[in-house]
């Protein structure tokens, strides 16, 4: 199809609407990863050298080389890094834009469905928060590998071919994520072109493209959990199979953010589900299973719809197996940027499908449903845009997290690193404390005490914070080499003091 203007236009627009709820946060601060991933990233300082670049963090280079060209174009200051990231997500728009239009031929799902990825204020974690950006790297190549995908699975030639390894290759190079593609194109193939050819066609493709590239995921995604678990956390890697409870209830939460985006924070607390006849269980079990049925429901008559849908579940399926293995936080907004792009072409289906209802129904329920979407769309963006002045302030974002999550030692843990950042220690010494006294093992709050305590110069309850790191984790070697810049210290304190 080519694109004619009224599909141009419609393009340009929400394009331009993911353009201006950003606006109000260029200026915005770097805050919490930010000091490790730009700050205090040596590899991207100028000079800088492609190999350190690349190097620096393996599993994600692309991202980092994104940061060095930022820090070469603008400097060290967070606005050009803002900038980045709002026009990655602008071309995320465009790209979800033409992915649904040539999937659903309706430029009015495609606009809808491009409109709400624009606007919606669960994606401000991955476009506002710097480093968010791999979300937002990691989206762009995997939906332009979709559309290539596309394009060779339909037989247009083996240049699709070799551009759809090449944008996956780069995909993976920014997030991990991406290591589900090989998944999506086959439900692409089985939903969208099943039944279209013949049976030695399908088996022709699934032997040719999809069983070598799910051979290839298989294998990636062993050698990586065989890394995991032997060389970055030796010992420490096991599956929690009630985690899945867990992550079935966080797909839920996801879900209903989506539908009423209240409650956001960079911390979510979670509550662990023990048993699958807990009220929370059910209900996710029931939220999933209706998704899973209604992707096997719709496969005939709205593909589109529902391989958004399963795109949805699959692209989730990554982060919720580190949480099962105990590894990263169950729950975090930016994760949901590249799956709800599967979420919203479903979105903008059955709004196509919905107005096209209405068209028969008479100019008044037609004007009362554009009415209904406008203002749910008028409404997020007035929400991203409030959500954006709390990411201003670092102290603000974190005590959000406190406020939403007062039972969480991580939520005290970030207030205090925020509290400390801005010299308000005091403060922060009693947010670590009630880290500690919420999670008494956790070795990062006696440091971070400890730390705090040094510089206020209450030296004799900071080695007391660092001997307590040690008694839970002896050979913790932060924690030794506090104690030896302290006792460092307090040697050329007591001859100051005797010449005094």
């Amino acid at each position: 199809m080519r694109p004619d203007a009224h599909s141009l236009l419609a393009c340009s627009a929400a394009a331009l609407l993911a353009v201006v709820v950003y606006v109000n946060a260029l200026h915005n601060p770097f805050v919490y990863d930010d000091y490790h991933t730009v700050v205090a990233n040596a590899s991207i300082r100028p000079p800088a050298a492609l190999r350190a670049i690349l190097l620096y963090d393996v599993k994600r280079p692309v991202v980092n080389v994104s940061y060095a060209i930022d820090r070469a174009l603008w400097g060290a200051a967070p606005f050009g890094f803002h900038v980045t990231n709002v026009v990655l997500h602008a071309l995320n728009v465009v790209l979800l834009f033409n992915l649904a239009w040539r999937f659903t031929t309706s430029v009015r799902a495609a606009f809808a469905a491009a409109v709400l990825f624009a606007v919606h204020p669960l994606m401000t974690e991955a476009v506002g928060y710097i480093s968010g950006r791999s979300e937002l790297l990691c989206a762009l190549f995997f939906i332009a590998a979709v559309m290539c995908g596309w394009r060779w699975l339909r037989g247009d030639g083996r240049r699709w071919a070799f551009a759809t390894i090449a944008l996956w290759v780069a995909a993976l190079a920014a997030k991990e994520t991406a290591i589900m593609f090989p998944f999506v194109l086959l439900a692409l193939d089985r939903l969208a072109l099943d039944g279209s050819d013949d049976p030695a066609g399908r088996r022709r493709r699934l032997i040719g493209i999809h069983a070598p590239l799910i051979g290839v995921t298989v294998a990636a995604g062993v050698a990586r959990l065989a890394l995991l678990a032997l060389v970055e956390y030796p010992g420490q890697v096991r599956i929690h199979w009630r985690y899945v409870l867990l992550e079935l209830d966080v797909i839920r939460r996801y879900l209903w953010l989506l539908v009423n985006p209240r409650g956001q924070t960079i911390f979510h607390g979670v509550v662990p589900v023990d048993s699958v006849l807990q009220p929370r269980a059910l209900v996710s079990f029931a939220v999933v299973g209706s998704i899973v049925w209604l992707v096997w429901r719709l496969r005939s008559v709205r593909w589109p719809a529902a391989f958004g849908l399963f795109w949805f579940l699959v692209l989730l399926v990554p982060s919720s197996a580190l949480a099962v293995l105990d590894q990263g936080e169950p729950m975090a907004e930016h994760r949901i940027y590249l799956a709800s792009c599967g979420l919203f072409v479903a979105a903008g289906a059955g709004i196509a499908w919905m107005a096209a209802r209405l068209d028969g129904a008479g100019a008044g329920l037609r004007s009362l449903g554009r009415l209904g979407f406008s203002a749910f769309v008028v409404a997020s963006a007035l929400v991203t845009v409030v959500r954006n002045t709390v990411w201003a302030d670092p102290v603000a974002l974190m005590r959000e997290s406190v406020d939403l999550a007062p039972d969480h030692a991580r939520s005290h843990l970030l207030l205090g690193e925020a509290l400390q950042d801005a010299g308000r220690r005091a403060e922060a010494i009693e947010e670590y404390r009630a880290a500690i006294r919420l999670r008494p093992a956790e070795v990062m709050a006696y440091l971070k005490l400890g730390r705090c305590l040094g510089e206020m110069g209450r030296l004799g309850e900071a080695r007391a914070a660092f001997r307590d790191a040690l008694r839970i984790d002896p050979g913790n070697a932060l924690a030794r080499q506090s104690l030896t810049l302290l006792d460092e210290w307090e040697s050329r304190l007591v001859p100051d003091a005797r010449r005094r």
